[in-house]
């Protein structure tokens, strides 16, 4: 029998009730067992509108088996074809009851737009972009996430973004955010990841008001909606045109106000968390100018590391360490004087009274502070400076924590060591500390693949160095070129031991 044959005998069972599910199984087994270029003849000779129809029925069974099936064939057409051939049964479907129904036709709507004639073929179809955007009302997390990216991806081209502010798809958008504050929430989600895109994407979406409605959810009364604004904010302030445009519109100013207000301890409970890593990432690309314009807010950073409060500790830790991560940030850090140093201070004094997963973070917020990407003059002499402010035994610290048991801080630790390595007056530091290149030279020290890769960045940073003699140069630069997991063999040990 041909595979024509075949596709007729099977679309004449389909139509027969009682012979559905039993045929769904044999196309779905015949797709298995024949070859991609025949499947492919199948799926375009098939008459899938018989098998969507198998969709019309509460038996789980059936429609369930018809998703897959449908998902099979529809993976054999070529991209565009079953939104065009099919666009009217993938839009019922959007609507269909069954979650599974939904996401069948979303992923393969999602698996056409990306290309690009597809996408604009798709955007003259507005039923079928309205039923994408009425999935994001639904209750099922993944209908909704599959429905916002599909209409992220609609969005960044301009046709698409066009389509999206037509009144056909507009309105059904603003109907779905009354449905619930989650909806609401998804929607604001879909703005920003748009109009973070570009300056041209973030003013044709201001007209419609949406973003301004954003904003004024900060006014809100519900400190977990605010919160979520604040994050959503985040990813947006961190483009230029989104910057200018929260601090045009005194976002920034009423963030900090509202974790600045002596009266209110809970709200600043709740907040703060958030808008400290709103303003860290802010003040990660424009450290200076958040230095001018909030000096409070780096004050409060400094003075919340002794709040005694671990969340506000850990959260401080992490703002501290994204701020100083860069050399701007390290200028703007180093232009407050004793404030740093103070801090830096408090953290080494901390550090043994931590739980691992803070004290991992404290570690990772002063290799942050040292690590430079650039080794100019101003910048060594601040991370020195910084390094030196640990206490009268800095390497000593360092090396507690390098050599602890556990793996996290283990880590973390050497990841601090290998910052210091990276410049010369740390490795100056490496060498006058008696038996620390022995200790890295060790390869029996190290069990885990991640120490012994750190172990490896740091000799190999040394091997380079002026600072040591010619035969601690040739042993560091013998254990770079033997690699991070090399083992000595019994015989080569044996032979030394004769030596």
């Amino acid at each position: 029998m041909s595979y024509k044959e075949w596709c007729a005998e099977t679309s004449a069972k389909l139509q027969q009730e009682e012979q559905r599910i039993p045929t769904l199984n044999e196309i779905k087994d015949y797709m298995i067992t024949v070859s991609p270029s025949e499947a492919s003849k199948v799926a375009t000779n098939l008459e899938l509108p018989l098998i969507f129809d198998c969709l019309n029925d509460s038996n789980k069974e059936q429609v369930e088996l018809a998703c897959e099936v449908l998902t099979m064939c529809m993976n054999q057409l070529s991209l565009g074809e079953s939104t065009i051939r099919y666009d009217i049964p993938l839009e019922r479907a959007l609507n269909h009851p069954f979650t599974e129904v939904k996401l069948m036709a979303l992923k393969e709507i999602e698996r056409n737009i990306h290309r690009e004639e597809v996408l604009y073929d798709m955007c003259k179809k507005h039923n079928l972009l309205v039923g994408v955007v009425r999935c994001l009302g639904e209750d099922d997390v993944g209908v909704a996430k599959k429905a916002m990216d599909i209409l992220s991806t609609v969005g960044q081209t301009t046709t698409g973004l066009n389509t999206i502010l037509s009144n056909e798809v507009i309105e059904p958008l603003q109907e779905v955010m009354v449905i619930s504050e989650v909806v609401r929430l998804r929607v604001y989600e879909l703005v920003i990841n748009i109009a973070k895109e570009s300056e041209t994407n973030f003013h044709a979406l201001e007209s419609t008001g949406i973003i301004n409605q954003i904003l004024d959810e900060l006014n809100n009364s519900d400190v977990l909606l605010r919160m979520n604004i604040v994050e959503l904010l985040t990813h947006f302030g961190l483009t230029r045109h989104g910057f200018r445009f929260l601090e045009t519109n005194g976002v920034l100013s009423k963030l900090f106000s509202l974790i600045d207000n002596p009266n209110d301890l809970l709200n600043i409970q709740l907040c703060e968390p958030g808008i400290l890593r709103f303003f860290g990432n802010m003040a990660q690309k424009k450290p200076i100018e958040m230095l001018s314009k909030y000096p409070k807010l780096f004050d409060r950073i400094f003075s919340n590391l002794e709040s005694g409060d671990l969340i506000v500790i850990g959260v401080s830790l992490d703002t501290l360490g994204v701020i100083g991560s860069t050399n701007e940030g390290k200028c703007a850090l180093g232009s407050t004087g004793n404030k740093i140093t103070y801090a830096i201070k408090t953290i080494v004094k901390l550090l043994p009274s931590l739980p691992t997963e803070v004290r991992v973070r404290a570690l990772n917020c002063l290799e942050n502070l040292i690590r430079v990407t650039e080794r100019k003059n101003d910048m060594l002499q601040i991370t020195r400076k910084w390094y030196q402010s640990f206490g009268d035994e800095p390497m000593e610290i360092i090396l507690r924590y390098a050599k602890n048991p556990f793996s996290e801080i283990k880590l973390a630790g050497l990841g601090l060591l290998h910052a210091i390595a990276n410049q010369q007056w740390g490795q100056e530091e490496i060498k006058n500390t008696p038996g620390l290149i022995e200790y890295l030279l060790d390869r029996n020290q190290e069990r885990i693949k991640e120490a012994k890769e750190v172990k490896y960045d740091i000799i190999k940073e040394l091997s380079t160095s002026i600072i040591f003699d010619q035969n601690t140069l040739l042993r560091l630069q013998e254990y770079v070129k033997e690699g991070p997991f090399y083992v000595r063999g019994v015989t080569e040990v044996a032979f030394e031991g004769n030596d």
